[in-house]
């Protein structure tokens, strides 16, 4: 096999360099100052952190939980199972379904299983109390306030469990209660 080596014409080597110069023409002529650079970045980073923020709180407040059940993002009709102190100190919650509500049977027959959900191990969500279907807005986003925040530590098919973010936060056993995913806003904070 024989190897050839062609040289640049002339009109190649033009054509060259007229790309570089036109490379060279769009490249900045000043130097970005850092400083400003930061500040432009963490100003974006807190208007994109806010719109998520107000898109999933409207979202809320505007869906049914059936609705938002149905999205994936929620769980409906769930009861508080167990209660625990985890790591740090932390309160560790479990959640079932409440057998009243319950179509799917779990194949052990300890239970329901939950219904089919997008919430996964590490994800932000808030426990409270379910609103009524004839919830208002107002009496949802006071539900919302009033509930736990915290990190899903663990899903199973018939239960979930949540560790809460706060000390004090304390889940009221005996009534039904649903979970719902938030923006994550750990990414914003870091």
């Amino acid at each position: 096999m024989k190897t050839t080596f062609r040289t640049l014409s002339h009109d190649n080597t033009q054509n060259l360099n007229r790309i570089i110069n036109h490379i060279q023409a769009m490249a900045p002529k000043d130097a970005v100052d850092i400083p400003s650079f930061c500040t432009t970045q963490l100003s974006l980073l807190d208007a994109e952190l806010q719109s998520e923020l107000s898109e999933t709180s409207s979202l809320i407040s505007n869906t049914s939980p059936t609705s938002l059940q149905r999205a994936g993002i929620a769980i409906t009709n769930l009861v508080l199972s167990s209660q625990r102190t985890g790591l740090g100190g932390k309160t560790v919650v479990e959640l079932t379904p409440d057998s009243a509500t319950s179509s799917k049977k779990s194949k052990d027959g300890d239970g329901g299983e939950l219904p089919e959900h997008g919430i996964r191990t590490g994800d932000i969500v808030v426990v409270s109390e379910q609103p009524a279907g004839s919830a208002k807005k107002k009496e949802v986003r006071e539900l919302e306030e009033k509930g736990s925040r915290g990190v899903v530590t663990k899903v199973q098919r018939t239960a979930v469990w949540v560790a809460l973010d706060g000390e004090e936060d304390d889940v009221p056993g005996g009534k039904r209660m649903w979970i719902v995913k938030l923006a994550n806003d750990v990414t914003y904070k870091r």
